[in-house]
């Protein structure tokens, strides 16, 4: 008869000595060679999690997170229930995909739905992956179960902000520092929100107080310098953010710093220093970003895609579609050229509602040029009707969705780079309005440049002025064929125009989108302290009365920006600017 394995003297014998390599490897600090024992312990008892949880365990001791993760997979498989084998899970997959660290948090949760901690990490998970609604359930229910965990409160008031309810996510926070006054994170992201909502008192005493508790609370060091220069303390903001460390970490870091030095000296005058910051802010900034959002690829392949539907007459051969009643009017323009303050002006109107920068075309746009095999421009041209209702009915849910009830008279779509998904939105709706922002070229690439900006593939290319530069041309010269190819019913507004002459262009605009005009457009300041958060870069300068400080910014910059001139310049002169190759440094307004 044979005997067992685990009852056979010499294999209990070679799994000691295995046991004890593993062991004496760990003893002397030898993670790496102590995590490869450990799962050969494991493997030979695959039907024992004990191994397993041991391999993971000092797996992520080495550093070796696919080891780890391997291994706290088996013990989870093998004993759902056991915390140590979800802790490490958990754990091991905190350097992976943000799906495959929600995977591991949900199973957390699945299999703990007794704990009020396993449903706050499963909110906050679904909160990374953009998924409010979820977020906000499941932090209702751990919350429900626990209500005194701080934490937990916080991350709900980021999903609420995160939705727009900006007065629920202060409730939130104020509720988690009611249950732990001391808690920097609360403070921190209170302040944030002030400071966006520009309720910059507030901002002022939440960030002091953060660094009351904390003194090396950096990030609301820096969120307190942007109240105080905002507030005119600007010698005070540039003391505070000069005495920070070079190597800050967190969710405000030292990019954070670098943009706002940058942008109290260009108030200062000191330009050059200034451009010095804004450079180190985008270069920290590059390195932050999470794999994959720095890298300008994907975005500049869906532009050319789009492009080439334009390229060799596509248009002439489009296959006929039924005409249909737009739904909105597409605000577009490059970034930084002014969309955000004509926004604000519009959405003041009664009949308007301005829908701010949310994936509306952009996301049907972007999901028609990832679908199907052949080549975007050969897929448009033979859209047919069934294809192009599929379209206009996804279209119509997400202006559902970001538009909320009620729809007034005229619904805007504004996002400044769907210019690249105009063949596709004119295509659907040949008869939409568009509103096409415009500023002098130099000045909307030196804006980008200088502004800290969420990465990803489109924002990317500001990283650098070269970048920024070059996307312009792209950009602009893709307008340029959608306005000779398929002659858009559009009117251009220049950013100039609309901070000298405001009344008269928001008049010319009100007229193009057949509306009566109302005063009230001219309280737009008003109008956009009342909306609560503004979701663009530039949501300090429109809660601000109208300026023209930033008008021929660029030539104060000249000498640095000559490298390229060449490229902008005839995007200037079409469209009704002066040839920046001949104006002087300091330029008109710079003097």
């Amino acid at each position: 008869m044979m005997v067992p394995a685990e009852r056979d003297p010499l294999y209990l014998a070679e799994t000691e000595r295995l046991m004890a390599v593993a062991q004496a490897a760990l003893d002397r600090g030898d993670f790496a060679q102590s995590a490869r024992e450990f799962r050969v312990l494991a493997c030979r008892h695959p039907a024992s999690s004990a191994g397993w949880v041991q391999a993971a365990a000092v797996g992520l001791r080495a550093g070796d997170r696919a080891l780890a993760l391997d291994a706290a997979r088996h013990a989870m498989l093998l004993n759902p229930s056991a915390q140590p084998s979800t802790a490490l899970l958990a754990a091991a997959s905190a350097g992976e995909a943000a799906p495959v660290r929600h995977a591991a948090t949900a199973f957390w949760a699945l299999t703990h739905n007794d704990k009020p901690e396993a449903l706050g990490a499963l909110a906050s998970s679904y909160l990374e992956l953009g998924r409010a609604r979820e977020a906000e359930r499941v932090a209702r229910d751990a919350l429900g179960a626990a209500p005194g965990l701080d934490w937990v409160r916080v991350n709900l008031a980021t999903t609420l902000r995160a939705d727009g309810r900006e007065d629920a996510a202060l409730d939130e926070l104020r509720r988690a520092l009611i249950i732990a006054p001391c808690g920097t994170l609360a403070w921190r992201r209170l302040a944030v929100l002030a400071e966006n909502l520009s309720r910059l008192g507030l901002a002022e005493r939440a960030s002091g107080r953060a660094l009351l508790i904390d003194p090396q609370d950096h990030g609301s060091a820096v969120i307190l310098s942007i109240a105080e220069r905002r507030l005119g303390k600007q010698e005070a903001a540039l003391r505070r953010l000069e005495a920070l460390p070079e190597g800050m970490e967190g969710e405000v870091g030292r990019d954070a710093a670098e943009f706002e030095m940058g942008t109290i000296l260009d108030r200062l005058g000191r330009y050059r220093e200034a451009w010095g910051h804004f450079e180190r802010g985008n270069l920290i900034a590059t390195r932050r970003a999470p794999p994959g959002d720095a890298d300008p690829g994907p975005f500049l392949a869906t532009l050319d895609a789009y492009a080439a539907t334009l390229s060799g007459g596509w248009p002439g051969r489009w296959t006929p579609l039924s005409e249909t009643e737009p739904p909105t009017v597409f605000m577009v323009g490059f970034p930084r050229s002014g969309t955000t303050l004509l926004d604000q002006i519009l959405d003041a109107h009664p009949d308007v509602r301005v829908i701010e920068e949310r994936p509306v075309l952009s996301s049907v746009g972007a999901g028609f040029a990832a679908a199907g095999a052949d080549a975007l421009a050969e897929r448009l041209a033979k859209l047919d009707e069934a294809g192009a209702a599929k379209l206009r009915s996804e279209y119509a849910e997400k202006i559902a969705r970001w538009g909320g009830d009620g729809l007034p008279r005229v619904v805007v779509d504004k996002m400044p780079l769907n210019i690249v998904y105009l063949p596709l939105a004119l295509r659907l709706y040949p008869r939409a309005k568009v509103i096409l922002s415009l500023r002098h070229p130099c000045d909307c690439c030196l804006s980008c440049f200088m502004q800290s900006m969420q990465l990803n593939s489109a924002m990317a290319n500001f990283t650098t002025m070269a970048g920024a530069a070059a996307l312009y041309e792209r950009v602009m010269a893709l307008w340029q064929e959608i306005e000779r190819t398929l002659s858009p019913d559009h009117i251009s507004v220049r950013y100039e125009d609309l901070v000298t002459d405001t009344e008269d262009t928001a008049r010319r605009v009100v007229d193009f989108l057949g509306l009566d005009w109302t005063d009230d457009i001219l309280d737009h300041t008003g109008h956009a302290k009342s909306r609560g958060v503004i979701r663009t870069p530039s949501f300090r300068q429109v809660s601000e009365p109208i300026y023209n400080r930033a008008v021929g910014r660029w030539a104060r910059y000249r000498d640095l920006m000559e490298p390229y001139l060449e490229t902008l310049a005839p995007f200037a002169r079409s469209f009704g600017y002066d040839d920046p190759r001949e104006v002087p440094q300091g330029g008109e307004d710079g003097r």
